[in-house]
């Protein structure tokens, strides 16, 4: 069988300093012209940043101490000089906690991907190091925009917290060769930096966190792979993946093992429909389409929907037939008329005065409705015109008044905090675009974690959370999973 590809990671307090508990470093002291030095020996997967913590010295000490590294890098099982800065610090206590008998195998049976600036070859080569308390620690990224993550280590670090851990596997894209072909698959490392983060806060609550963290590329085939191999941990739930087919070969996975699944970026609720361990975050566009139709029910008569059709032998896209017949069930006023009729000023039959003209197009390619743009503004000092906003919209300019739905707030106060962690251990700012894919992975994480520490799912709907970008309501879907109920109804 092929040996999977993951990076196997055993949490405890993901970016806090190391725990002191002796009162002085014990390892062997040297004095060189002078200068006191430690005499460390390089343990597995311990890097350069992790040496210096632990020593309270910085990386350029332990380079000038050791010149030939700035050429070659640490080695493991070398003997390096560590300087003594002034009295002699506690030395970090490192526990070799033994992996409880499970599914899973120990860590001596998995192989540790490292990903590095350059984006190397996964390394087929499992660990010979076992019973570590491991965690992963993102090194910090160049600040120029190309860079992704820099590199990924392995420590081993104390942990001090409760015997019984939650157990998630994190199914995401981060193929190396996708990520330099599309600039956008950035985004899944910034998701992935959120949920970090969540763990990292949700352990220093005493709770260990036991994460398994696959990379699936973009295909069912490489999903069905991890998920069948008998490596695969028993894990509380699976966060991921990113696409459509691999969900639904995930899903299958899910319901037969009983295991929660968080799907973070697909809206389709096949699975959820049927799948009652599925939590699905995005709303279905039938639940947003009803959302919106609600909404608009409450005004009455003392609004106006404006179907138009922009050309015939056009295919409606589901979201927006979904719409019209949510409009239609809920017995908005609606009336219908044409691209041409439009443009040839041919208005008074379809737009109504002193109300809003709520103005739905059965396309969502602005392309095809530019020309008549300029004759909805101008009919726009005698109407009150809103259009009903597309997502591919978003990037263009449009004066009109518009009503768009979303499932992240509109105005955001990110604690200074998570911005704080986020700079100091990622090594760039928070990026400007809407939505934050790092607050996304962040708000779902703890949301995910809370509800398997307080056994909250089971019922018919789960609590309001109030996320940092994101709030989120989970009510059930018939008999099947748990689908996001919070959507915002925005007017700009």
């Amino acid at each position: 069988m092929k040996r999977l590809t993951y990076i196997f990671v055993s949490i405890s307090i993901l970016f806090s300093a190391v725990t002191f508990a002796q009162p002085a470093l014990d390892y062997p002291l040297d004095t060189i012209n002078g200068h006191i030095y430690y005499r460390y020996t390089v343990e597995r997967g311990i890097g350069l940043y992790r040496i210096s913590k632990n020593f309270h010295v910085t990386q350029e000490d332990i380079l000038a101490s050791n010149p030939e590294l700035q050429q070659r890098g640490l080695h493991f099982d070398e003997v390096i000089l560590i300087p003594v800065k002034g009295e002699l610090l506690p030395t970090p206590t490192v526990v070799h906690t033994p992996i409880a008998e499970k599914k899973h195998p120990t860590t001596e049976e998995k192989p540790i991907v490292s990903i590095a600036a350059e984006m190397p070859e996964v390394s087929s080569s499992p660990q010979t190091k076992t019973h570590k308390v491991r965690t992963p620690r993102i090194f910090p990224r160049r600040r120029d925009k190309d860079s992704l993550l820099t590199q990924m280590v392995i420590d081993t670090i104390q942990t001090d917290t409760v015997d019984v851990p939650i157990r998630l596997a994190i199914l995401l894209p981060l193929h190396a060769d996708a990520i330099k072909r599309e600039r956008n698959m950035e985004r899944f490392y910034d998701f992935y930096s959120g949920v970090l983060i969540a763990i990292n806060e949700v352990q220093a609550t005493g709770q260990r966190i036991e994460a398994f963290v696959y990379d699936v590329g973009k295909t069912a085939q490489e999903v069905e792979r991890v998920l069948s191999d008998s490596l695969f941990p028993e894990v509380d739930a699976i966060i991921g993946p990113a696409y459509n087919q691999q969900v639904k070969v995930a899903a299958q996975y899910a319901l037969s093992d009983s295991t929660w699944m968080l799907v973070p970026f697909v809206s389709s609720t096949e699975e959820t429909v049927s799948n009652p361990y599925i939590l699905q975050f995005n709303p279905s566009e039938h639940t947003v389409a009803d959302t919106l139709a609600r909404y608009l029910a409450q005004y009455g008569d003392s609004i106006n929907c404006v179907l138009v059709e922009s050309r015939e032998g056009d295919v409606i896209p589901f979201g927006i037939a979904a719409l019209r017949t949510a409009l239609d069930q809920y017995s908005v006023p609606t009336t219908t008329t044409t691209i041409r009729n439009i443009l040839i000023d041919s208005l008074e039959t379809s737009f109504v005065p002193e109300v809003d003209n709520y103005v739905l197009f059965n396309t969502e390619r602005y392309g095809n409705l530019q020309a008549v743009m300029p004759h909805l503004l101008e009919a726009y000092s005698q109407y009150r015109i809103v259009l009903f906003s597309q997502y591919s919209w978003q990037n263009e300019k449009i004066i009109l008044p518009q009503i768009y739905t979303s499932i992240f707030s509109d105005s955001i106060a990110i604690p200074e905090e998570y911005t704080h962690t986020f700079i100091e251990y990622f090594n760039h700012e928070l990026s400007s675009t809407r939505p934050h894919y790092d607050l996304l992975g962040y708000d779902l994480t703890r949301h995910l974690l809370f509800l398997l520490q307080t056994d909250a799912l089971g019922s018919d709907t789960t609590e309001l959370w109030h996320g940092i970008q994101s709030p989120i309501l989970y009510q059930r879907v018939s008999n099947g999973g748990y689908e996001n109920q919070m959507i915002h109804i925005l007017r700009k």
